[in-house]
């Protein structure tokens, strides 16, 4: 009862829980701040989609107000990734939710895919809310202006809300962008979004655009009850990629491509297929180390010259390989007298979100102003000392970046970026990405729900056609 008339409200109130019993709390919303965020307002399965804004209260604990870092437009002298937005959803599923109702030991998961639990959509979040919500988030910490030199806008997917409607368009649309754009859907299995970065660059280089969006989203989808359906994710993730207000510089990009036929979807088929351990070794392995080398090879950089690094993360277990196979781990970096490097490695904790894959790697790097890394008495020198310090470590100009890509069965990537001078601002009005990964708000943090929850959230639960 508000004001003497009656009012009903939804069970959740922007991603806020109401609580259950007694009337809504008007007096704790009001004068609270809020912010955007996309959402689908009504479908029909068979017509269109109806997407619009909807409001979220800012949380209570967040320690940044995003803003932009400039004022200005700040023309670089290279072009780069100018700002990284990141949606997650806030709903999780467990690992041992997972394995209870498949009759297996929870380990399976948590150590063999080294997948903690998984991030899933809510009732009104698809693949088009995760790029729209990403691309609004990485514009809030640049000038209002830069809206008005995108030329290009790119969402790189396997879980399209349309399979002819392009998802850039509702992107490019909801954003304001000018209206003589390049804009299109590629579809390239996870590699989808990196395969994109080269294209932008090139076309800035070549005065055709000044700003180009790279957008990876997916929701995830897998075989119920297959190995690769237990770490299967969701979210959205954009690179403003421009010749303004550069914070990483563009250095270098190559790719391998082939056809293993390790991970494929036939026409018709509602979920893809497999290969097994055949989509590690020779496939996964084979294509990204192949793109590294050649990518370090060409620019000249040795891998121990990396401060910060990630790869396409369809579990934990693929990532550390990669990580002892080129020396990154603390141990190797340490006695070599190295200053550790910097993983993105976020599949722990939101699982494999396909195209966003590596994007999400390379934001919780980038979107965190600190890292503190886990170094043992063994790696420091010393193993006669028995307590591990944390020591904490921060990207500083001219730091070399490296992000591995994977395209299954089909490529591997890699590009190469370096810190800016214009990065420290940047992160001051950045909110970091282990905020956004593990909200601290009591009212707006992570919500666990059931694997049932999770299966008609990704719609993988089908009426019969009995």
């Amino acid at each position: 009862d508000i004001g003497g008339m009656p009012a009903k409200f939804p069970t959740e109130f922007a991603d806020i829980d109401i609580l259950p019993n007694g009337p809504f709390p008007l007096h704790q919303w009001k004068g609270r701040p809020v912010e955007p965020t996309i959402r689908i307002l009504d479908h029909n399965p068979r017509g269109a989609i109806y997407y619009g804004a909807k409001f979220c209260p800012v949380p209570r604990d967040r320690t940044v107000v995003q803003r932009p870092f400039s004022e200005r437009l700040i023309e670089c002298e290279r072009p780069g990734i100018a700002s990284i937005g990141v949606s997650i959803p806030r709903y999780r599923t467990r690992a041992e939710e997972m394995a209870k109702h498949f009759y297996l030991d929870p380990g399976y998961i948590t150590k063999g895919l080294g997948v903690k639990e998984v991030s899933v959509p809510a009732w009104d979040q698809d693949t088009g809310t995760f790029a729209m919500d990403a691309a609004l988030d990485a514009l809030a910490r640049l000038p209002a202006e830069i809206v008005e030199t995108i030329g290009m806008v790119v969402v790189g997917t396997e879980s399209k809300p349309y399979s002819v409607k392009p998802t850039a368009t509702s992107v490019s649309h909801s954003i304001g962008a000018p209206k003589d754009i390049i804009c299109y859907d590629a579809e390239f299995a996870c590699i989808a979004a990196g395969m994109q970065i080269k294209p932008a660059i090139a076309m800035i280089e070549a005065g055709e655009i000044d700003t180009a969006l790279v957008i990876g989203a997916d929701v995830s989808q897998a075989p119920p009850g297959d190995p690769l359906d237990f770490d299967t994710g969701a979210g959205g993730i954009c690179f403003v990629i421009s010749r303004y207000n550069v914070i990483l510089d563009y250095m270098k990009m190559c790719t391998h491509v082939g056809d293993h036929p390790d991970f494929a979807r036939r026409k018709d088929q509602i979920y893809p297929f497999h290969g097994q351990t055949f989509t590690g070794n020779p496939s996964y392995f084979a294509f990204q180390e192949a793109a590294i080398n050649q990518t370090l090879e060409a620019s000249g950089i040795r891998m121990d010259q990396v401060a910060g690094a990630t790869f396409h993360q369809p579990n934990f277990n693929y990532i550390h390989k990669e990580v002892n196979r080129y020396g990154l781990d603390p141990a190797s970096r340490v006695r070599k007298g190295l200053r550790p490097c910097i993983i993105g490695q976020p599949v722990t904790w939101m699982g494999n979100s396909y195209t966003a894959a590596t994007m999400f790697g390379l934001a919780s790097i980038i979107n965190e102003k600190a890292h503190s890394l886990e170094i043992g008495a063994e790696e420091a020198g010393d193993p006669g000392q028995s307590v591990r310090e944390r020591p904490t470590y921060t990207f500083e100009e001219g730091d070399i970046i490296l992000t591995g890509w994977y395209g299954s069965g089909a490529a591997g990537g890699c590009a190469i970026f370096r810190v800016t001078s214009l990065y420290p601002r940047y992160l001051e009005v950045t909110l970091p990405f282990s905020e956004r990964l593990d909200p601290p708000d009591k009212e707006a943090g992570k919500k666990y729900v059931s694997l049932l929850t999770r299966y008609f959230a990704k719609d993988m639960i089908r009426p019969s056609k009995a």
